[in-house]
């Protein structure tokens, strides 16, 4: 009886190990450019100029509930005239997207936005420019 030579003593086939070669078509290869994040590559493209940050004036103005924050418009809007950003902060809950409040400022409503804009007054956050 003749051995096959691709079997084994088990009988089971040998496999080879070896990893296959690259095929030799002229596929185009992808050109390598360099990271954007790489600032001295050659062909990294123009970075965007820094935006020099300009301080902003925040002003706080505290009430119990929507109502009495729609009720008092005409001191939002001498409040936002002295300020780049009116924040306004209501402590009851509710919607933080009313539209007639918005248009003075940013609204915070809830009992978590007072305490914190409270302690944001305790820590002198309003008194300067930021």
């Amino acid at each position: 009886m003749t051995q096959n030579n691709n079997r084994n003593r088990d009988g089971n086939r040998n496999r080879s190990r070896r990893r296959r070669k690259p095929s030799k078509s002229k596929a185009p290869q992808k050109k390598q450019t360099a990271s954007p994040t790489d600032p001295f590559a050659k062909d990294s493209p123009p970075r965007k100029p820094v935006k020099k940050h300009i301080p902003k004036r925040y002003g706080v103005v505290f009430y119990d509930s929507h109502q009495a924050a729609k009720d008092d418009q005409s001191q939002l809007l001498e409040k936002a005239k002295e300020f780049d950003q009116l924040n306004i902060v209501i402590k009851a809950e509710g919607p933080m997207d009313d539209p007639e409040l918005l248009q003075y400022g940013k609204l915070y409503a809830g009992a978590a936005w007072h305490l914190i804009h409270e302690r944001r007054v305790e820590e002198g956050w309003y008194n300067e420019p930021r």
